[in-house]
C-alpha cells in the first residue's frame, strides 16, 4: 500500500518503480471500412454482449499478464486489446519511447456535460458527429482560428453515469459514422456543456455552461477563457483546501477497442486506490477527481492519462500503475515555492508521455534532465544532464533538429540533383497510366497536384485535415496492366507507417480500402520508385 507521509512515503518516491466547417456529408448508408476488428460496428445484439472474464484468480505463473475484467454489454469488440488468453497484457502494446509523444497544445478545454450525462459508452468514435458545439470548438482550435494553439477533448464530467435526470436532449448514437453532423437548427445546439481550461503552469479555469447558441453572447468565447484564467491562480506547493487534481483516463472504446478496455481497468484501480489510501491516511489526500476523456492520441500507447493542472500526460499505463499515479497527482501543479522540487521527482517518470505547453523537443529535453535514471533532490535550477553518450541533454535535443548542417550530412547529401528525381507510376480509375517525375523528399500530393493527377484535391493543404489526396498504394495482381490488389495492406518499410492522424482523415474516404494511405503522408523515397519498377503503383480512386 502506498503512503503519503513519513518514512513510507520517501521509499515509496524514491523507489523502482460558429458551425462545422466541413460541408455537411450524404447520410450514406455504405458499408465502411476500418482498420482494426475493435473500430468495426456491432452487427447484431450478440456482439454488444461478448465478455471476457476470468474467474480463476491470478497465478504466480500468470504474473506477465493482468485478468481482464467482466465488461459486460460493450458496443465493440474488445477481443483485439486483449491477448491469447484474453488478458490485458502487462507489456506495452508497441515499443516505442514515450517522451516527446504528448500532442503540443498551448492550454487545453475539456469540455464536461451540464444539462445531461453523457456516459463514456454512449460517445460515437467521433464525438464531433453528434455534438456541434465539440465540433465548433474543434474548428476554432485550427490554425489561423480564434483559439489557435488550444485543444479539446470531451469528458463524460462530473455528471458521469448519473441516472434519472430529465432528457431533455436526445441520446447519442455510439454507432454514428465521422463524417456525419447533426444538421442546422438541431435541437442539440441548445445543450449546455462546462469548459474545464488547463494552462500551465498549475492553472485551472471554468468557463460557462455555454451551450452552440450561447458560445459569443455577451462577450467572445476566447476572452471569456482569458478572463476566466487571468483570475485563476496557479497551484503551488503550499498546498491550499480549494487545490484539487484532476485525473483524466482515456475510455473512448468506440474510437479503439484498446483504450476502452485498458482504460477503463485503469480508472477502476484508480478509484479503488484513491478510496483505500483515504480511508488509512484520514483523509489527507489532496481532492482528486477521476473523468473519462475522449480521444488524445496515441491509442498504441493505451492506457493514457492526463494528471490536471500538472499537465503531465502519461501513457502505456496499466492498473499496477495507479499508486504511482496517484502519488503524481499529489505532487505540486507547479514549481513554486516547490524548494525540495517535489513537483518533479514525483512524476512517474517512467510512463510519462510529456507535458502541456512544451513542444516534443522541449519535453524530450525535460526528461533527459529529471527523468530516470537519476532523481534530483532539493536543487533550485536542475543541474544539465549528462546521457549515455556524454553528451548534455542541451546538445542531444540540437542533435535531434534538423539544421543546415545537419542537412548537408544527410544520407541524401550525395545524390546528384538527377539522381534525387527518380521515375513514379500513377493508374488513374479509368486505367489511364501516369508515369511522372518525383523529388526525393517531397510528398506525392504535390507530385500529383504538379502533374495535374485526377482525384487528389488535397483541399486542406496537405495539412492531414481532410481525405481529399486518398490514393491506394496497391501492389499488382495478375494482370499488371489492370486494377492493382487493393485488399492488402501497403508495405511499411518503403511507405512509412500509419499515424493515428492520418488513419482518422482516412475515415472520410468513402471508398477506403486496406490499401488506402494519404498522400500528403508519404514522401518520395528512392525505395518507393523501386517498388513501382516491379509493378507497384499508386491507384487514383474515382472520387
Amino acid at each position: 500500500m502506498l503512503r503519503f507521509a513519513g518514512t513510507s512515503f520517501m521509499q515509496g518516491l524514491l523507489g523502482p518503480g460558429a458551425w462545422p466547417r466541413r460541408p455537411f456529408a450524404p447520410r450514406i448508408q455504405a458499408a465502411l471500412s476500418y482498420p482494426c476488428n475493435c473500430r468495426a460496428p456491432a452487427q447484431s445484439a450478440s456482439h454488444f454482449r461478448r465478455a471476457y472474464s476470468h474467474s480463476a484468480p491470478l497465478k504466480k505463473s500468470d504474473s506477465d499478464a493482468i485478468p481482464a475484467l467482466n465488461y459486460g454489454d460493450i458496443p465493440y469488440d474488445a477481443a483485439a486489446a486483449l491477448d491469447s488468453d484474453g488478458r490485458i497484457p502487462s507489456m506495452p502494446y508497441v515499443p516505442d519511447t514515450l517522451p516527446g509523444t504528448a500532442t503540443e497544445y498551448n492550454a487545453h478545454i475539456v469540455v464536461h456535460p451540464y444539462s445531461r450525462p453523457r456516459p463514456q459508452l454512449s460517445w460515437p468514435a467521433s464525438i464531433e458527429s453528434v455534438s456541434p458545439l465539440m465540433s465548433e470548438l474543434g474548428s476554432r482550435c485550427k490554425q489561423g482560428s480564434s483559439l489557435e494553439g488550444y485543444g479539446v477533448s470531451f469528458s463524460s464530467g462530473e455528471l458521469g453515469e448519473q441516472v434519472g435526470l430529465p432528457d431533455l436532449f436526445p441520446h447519442w448514437d455510439n454507432q454514428t459514422p465521422k463524417f456525419m453532423r447533426p444538421v442546422p437548427g438541431h435541437e442539440s445546439v441548445d445543450e449546455q456543456f462546462l469548459l474545464y481550461v488547463y494552462l500551465p503552469p498549475g492553472r485551472f479555469a471554468t468557463v460557462g455552461p455555454l451551450s452552440l447558441e450561447t458560445l459569443d453572447e455577451d462577450k467572445l468565447l476566447q476572452d471569456k477563457i482569458i478572463d476566466a484564467l487571468a483570475s485563476a491562480k496557479p497551484q503551488t506547493a503550499k498546498r491550499k483546501p480549494e487545490d484539487e487534481a484532476h485525473i483524466y483516463v482515456c475510455t473512448h472504446g468506440m474510437r479503439d477497442c484498446r483504450c476502452g478496455v485498458v482504460g477503463g481497468a485503469l480508472m477502476r484501480s484508480l478509484k479503488e486506490t484513491y478510496d483505500q489510501e483515504n480511508a488509512t491516511s484520514g483523509n489527507s489526500l489532496k481532492s482528486t477527481k477521476f473523468f473519462a476523456i475522449s480521444h488524445v492520441g496515441g491509442h498504441k500507447w493505451a492506457a493514457n492519462a492526463l494528471v490536471y493542472p500538472h499537465g503531465d500526460w502519461y501513457g502505456n499505463l496499466r492498473e499496477y500503475d495507479a499508486a504511482l499515479l496517484l502519488r503524481a497527482a499529489q505532487a505540486p501543479a507547479s514549481s513554486m515555492h516547490d524548494l525540495q522540487d517535489m513537483r518533479e521527482r514525483m512524476v512517474h517518470w517512467s510512463r510519462w508521455r510529456g507535458r502541456l505547453g512544451l513542444s516534443a523537443d522541449k519535453q524530450r529535453e525535460h526528461y533527459d534532465q529529471w527523468g530516470p535514471p537519476l532523481m534530483q533532490t532539493a536543487i533550485i535550477k536542475p543541474a544539465v544532464r549528462v546521457g549515455k553518450l556524454g553528451r548534455s541533454s542541451v546538445a542531444a535535443s540540437a542533435a535531434r533538429k534538423p539544421t543546415s548542417d545537419a542537412l548537408t550530412a544527410s544520407p541524401t547529401s550525395h545524390i546528384t540533383v538527377a539522381e534525387m528525381s527518380v521515375p513514379l507510376r500513377f493508374r488513374s480509375y479509368e486505367g489511364e497510366w501516369f508515369n511522372v517525375k518525383g523529388t526525393i523528399g517531397e510528398t506525392l500530393k504535390d507530385v500529383a497536384k504538379r502533374h495535374n493527377l485526377p482525384s487528389i484535391e488535397a483541399t486542406c493543404g496537405g495539412e492531414c485535415e481532410c481525405a481529399t489526396c486518398h490514393a491506394y498504394f496497391a501492389a499488382p495482381g495478375d494482370n499488371v496492366d489492370a486494377v492493382g490488389n487493393l485488399d492488402t495492406e501497403p508495405p511499411t518499410l518503403i511507405i512509412g507507417d500509419l499515424q493515428d492522424e492520418e488513419n482518422d482523415m482516412l475515415d472520410y474516404a468513402i471508398t477506403r480500402k486496406p490499401a488506402s494511405r494519404l498522400t500528403c503522408q508519404v514522401k518520395v523515397t528512392k525505395e518507393l520508385s523501386e517498388w513501382m519498377k516491379k509493378g507497384g503503383r499508386i491507384e487514383l480512386p474515382r472520387f
